[in-house]
């Protein structure tokens, strides 16, 4: 039996050993013959290039543009001093006209109030002496 496993066996494994040695020789091919390397080393050379001259151009553009935002920032930096200056005259301007208009109403209005404490007290002391009884001699 063990004579008729090998019979079989023998075919097979040689078959496979075969596949192994084509690709083992096929692999020692590859590396004796590196020019695949070197072409894709260049080829990677040549895409890194490629890379770096659009990175080289975005950066251009973006330093361009950083800069310009640079000098319209100092140039806010600068104003806003002034502007604060202003704002703050401004507020202050406003805040004295406001005042004064209140000042105006409430003058107004203590003047209503003191017309109308005036009018109501001698409103009351007339009701007062009209609702007093008259003596007879009157």
């Amino acid at each position: 039996m063990k004579v008729k496993m090998n019979l079989k066996m023998k075919p097979e494994i040689k078959e496979v050993v075969k596949k192994v040695k084509d690709a083992q020789a096929q692999l020692q091919g590859l590396l004796k013959d590196s020019s695949w390397v070197d072409d894709a080393r260049k080829y990677a050379e040549r895409q890194g290039k490629e890379v770096k001259k659009l990175l080289t151009a975005d950066m251009k553009k973006v330093k361009v543009f950083i800069e310009k935002e640079k000098k319209e920032l100092a140039k806010f930096q600068k104003a806003l001093p002034n502007e604060v200056v202003k704002l703050k005259k401004f507020v202050n301007i406003q805040k004295k006209e406001f005042e004064k208009m209140l000042g105006k109403l409430s003058g107004k209005k203590v003047a209503k109030k003191a017309t109308k404490k005036r009018a109501s007290t001698t409103s009351s002391v007339a009701s007062k002496k009209k609702s007093a009884p008259r003596s007879p001699s009157a």
